[in-house]
């Protein structure tokens, strides 16, 4: 019946009684010129590049039912095909992987994948969904990214920052996270830099979460300065001169592009939002200060560049309340909050996250004042 597989192979045993045969398989051709589409497939699976010792990369592999009937899902895995720690990769938790335990006929699911590269070497990871038909299994194409032996650098800013508050004492941006009361983190959060807890004790996740190039310190003297000097930064940061004013429930994405240059001190009355694509155009050693009286909410999916050369560290988030980043979204600079801090699963931010009286909540991100 079928001349040829393409990206198959045979799988052995059967998840429904009356299955006959099983294929893993992203097409099978009928003849030369047609292809008869499998029960599911992948969409535009994600390509992964390079990446250095202790960096992160995420994709997101889209699964379509591509049959008339719902299909059961009975496993999400990934397949381990070499030799690195099974550390090194994992499945991102809810509600990134929406996949549950059903697919509508013709409808979709996504499924994140973060690797965390622990040695040199080269991956080589398939991700795999058990469903309950012919095919029995579908197989992603095989991760084969390549680690290198580079390093992320550290979270210091590079030669040439200027804080964008004078006599900011440099060793102030050996802090990426700063929580007053606890600090929790689900899933494969990376944080490059320091994480600082004080008066606090409890910071829990950690693993699976990673610090790379910083330190854990609990309620110690170097959580102590941490603190006294971000609280003098966010006094600091409220004192500048506005150079526009919004009123409440603004969205910032419809400033957007935003010129740093032309004006410096964005002030908002009360909450701020974003909701969409926002560019942050400044060359280095301009600054971008918004201060913003109550909440800061970035929606899911919502995402912040930056143009210019501007440096992360002269993008200011003085939060008068707290702060959410929606799934998915990225922000950058760093957000110095009075209150709490919230990244929801798979937010990255560009920057760092300093809760002066609450807590910072982690699920699945990347924390890194230093990347591009």
């Amino acid at each position: 019946m079928f001349k040829k597989a393409q990206h198959g192979a045979v799988i052995l045993g059967l998840l429904l009684p009356l299955a006959t045969y099983a294929l893993a398989c992203r097409g099978i051709s009928e003849d030369d010129s047609s292809l008869a589409p499998c029960d599911a497939s992948f969409i535009n699976p994600p390509v992964f590049g390079p990446l250095c010792q202790n960096a992160t990369s995420t994709g997101i592999f889209t699964l379509r039912n591509n049959t008339p009937v719902t299909i059961r899902i009975n496993y999400i895995r990934l397949q381990d095909n070499d030799g690195l720690p099974a550390a090194a990769a994992a499945i991102v938790p809810a509600p990134t992987n929406n996949c549950s335990s059903s697919l509508a006929p013709g409808a979709t699911c996504n499924i994140g994948v973060q690797l965390l590269p622990l040695a040199a070497g080269v991956f080589n990871r398939v991700l795999q969904v058990g469903i309950n038909t012919r095919q029995v299994q579908i197989d992603a194409p095989a991760i084969t990214t390549v680690i290198g032996n580079c390093v992320t650098p550290g979270p210091t800013p590079p030669p040439g920052f200027t804080p964008t508050i004078p006599g900011t004492p440099l060793s102030l941006f050996q802090a990426s996270i700063l929580g007053a009361s606890t600090v929790t983190n689900t899933g494969p959060t990376v944080v490059n830099g320091d994480l600082d807890l004080t008066p606090g004790s409890s910071v829990t996740g950690f693993p699976p979460g990673v610090v790379i190039n910083g330190t854990i310190n609990i309620n110690n003297a170097a959580s102590t300065i941490t603190k006294t000097q971000a609280q003098a930064y966010f006094t600091a940061l409220n004192s500048l001169p506005c150079s526009v004013t919004f009123g409440a429930g603004q969205d910032i994405t419809a400033l957007s592009p935003i010129n740093c240059a032309a004006t410096p001190v964005l002030c908002f009355t009360s909450t701020a939002l974003m909701t969409g694509a926002v560019v942050i155009n400044g060359a280095a050693g301009n600054s971008c200060t918004f201060k913003i009286a109550s909440t800061l909410t970035v929606s899911n999916n919502a995402v912040m560049t930056t143009a210019g050369g501007i440096f992360n560290d002269n993008i200011n988030w003085a939060i008068g309340s707290s702060a959410t980043l929606g799934t998915n979204s990225t922000l950058y600079g760093i957000i110095d909050a009075l209150i709490s801090i919230t990244l929801n699963t798979g937010a990255t931010l560009n920057g760092r996250a300093w809760a002066l009286n609450g807590a910072v909540t982690l699920d699945s991100n990347q924390v890194n004042p230093t990347a591009p």
